[in-house]
C-alpha cells in the first residue's frame, strides 16, 4: 500500500468561469503556485497549489463554468521521507 498514490483534489473557491494557468499535466509544483483563476460577477479569485506536488490532470477547461466545491485538478502531494 506504502506504493499507492494519495492524491487530492484542487476545487473552486467560488462560483464563476474558469481560466487555468499554463501548467501541464506532470509539472511539479512547489506550494503556492499559482492553478489560475475563478471569474465571478463581482471578482477574481486565484487558485494555487495547497502543497508541494505533481499536477496530475485538469479536471476543466478554460471558459468551464463551476460552482463553489466543484473539483479543478487533482495533485499528488510529495511526501518528505
Amino acid at each position: 500500500m506504502a506504493d499507492q498514490f494519495d492524491w487530492r483534489i484542487v476545487v473552486a473557491p467560488v462560483r464563476g468561469t474558469v481560466s487555468p494557468a499554463d501548467v501541464a499535466e506532470g509539472s511539479r509544483l512547489p506550494a503556492g503556485t499559482s492553478l489560475g483563476l475563478v471569474r465571478s460577477r463581482r471578482e477574481e479569485v486565484a487558485v494555487s497549489a495547497g502543497y508541494d506536488g505533481v499536477l496530475a490532470e485538469w479536471l476543466v477547461q478554460d471558459g468551464d463554468l463551476v460552482d463553489a466545491g466543484d473539483p479543478l485538478a487533482r495533485l499528488y502531494p510529495e511526501v518528505s521521507a
